[in-house]
């Protein structure tokens, strides 16, 4: 059975603005419902967040938080550094370098053993250039100066081979008091001539001085004169004990310095 088509209703005018209308006069819309407008005063959904900024501004907002907080961080932690720095210690950058020192007071003329030495990391520049590293180096050798605990063992604390190494045989050391030798420029390993003040006369010639001695306080009457120490072979040695004993009150060596 043929269904009838319903009939065409005429198009609404286009400045009427009405909707239309079903044609059997009901208020049902037919078609599509009209699209409804937006206020212009609403802003479009998901553009701003409910204070009024964008969304591209809260993530810069959130990005520039998270740089300051980093960069408080960075300068916290230089702070930081630079005041442990300047805390430390400058000596105690590095190690030091090994040491023999004392173990406890030691007295002259003991020949040292292991138990009077210990070995200390010193810096270099509380460190004489003489000192020993191990104490190897100065066990069996004997103190010729008292050193004190903690004291770093050094070459001048220990006696040497002698006073007359490599002199010739039968030389002696003697010691004479003398007029200031250092005005004259005497010092040890120098060749000298000795004269008695008294008498003018030369008890020694062509001799080598192997120490000089000059106390803070050096006079004649107080008997703190300076003093050398000749290398003298026999018969001179003999002449300059003679001409010491004959010396009157007042009476002193003059020592005169040889060239070359």
């Amino acid at each position: 059975m043929l269904r009838r088509r319903p009939p065409l209703l005429p198009a609404p005018d286009a400045g009427s603005g009405a909707a239309a209308q079903p044609a059997d006069g009901s208020d049902a819309p037919t078609g599509r419902p009209a699209r409804r407008s937006r206020p212009a005063d609403v802003p479009g959904r998901g553009s701003r967040r409910r204070g009024g900024l964008p969304r591209t501004g809260r993530r810069r907002a959130a990005r520039r938080h998270r740089l300051r907080r980093w960069g408080a961080a960075l300068l916290a932690a230089l702070a930081g550094f630079v005041g442990v720095t300047a805390l430390t210690p400058r000596g105690a950058a590095a190690p030091g370098v090994a040491t023999v020192v004392a173990a406890h007071d030691l007295p002259a003329g003991i020949t040292l053993t292991a138990d009077d030495l210990v070995i200390e990391p010193r810096p270099s520049s509380q460190r004489p250039e003489t000192a020993a590293t191990r104490a190897g180096d100065v066990v069996g050798k004997v103190l010729a100066t008292p050193v004190s605990a903690r004291e770093v063992v050094t070459a001048s604390r220990l006696r040497g081979p002698g006073i007359l190494s490599g002199q010739a045989a039968g030389t002696v050391a003697m010691s004479v008091p003398v007029l200031d030798p250092q005005a004259a420029g005497v010092t040890s390993g120098n060749r000298v001539d000795l004269y008695a003040s008294g008498s003018g006369d030369r008890v020694a010639s062509d001799v080598a001085v192997l120490a000089v001695h000059v106390p803070e306080t050096s006079t004649i009457s107080s008997g703190g004169a300076a003093s050398i120490t000749l290398a003298l072979d026999e018969p001179t040695a003999s002449r300059v004990a003679q001409a010491v004993s004959t010396l009157q009150a007042g009476e002193i060596f003059v020592v005169a310095l040889r060239a070359g």
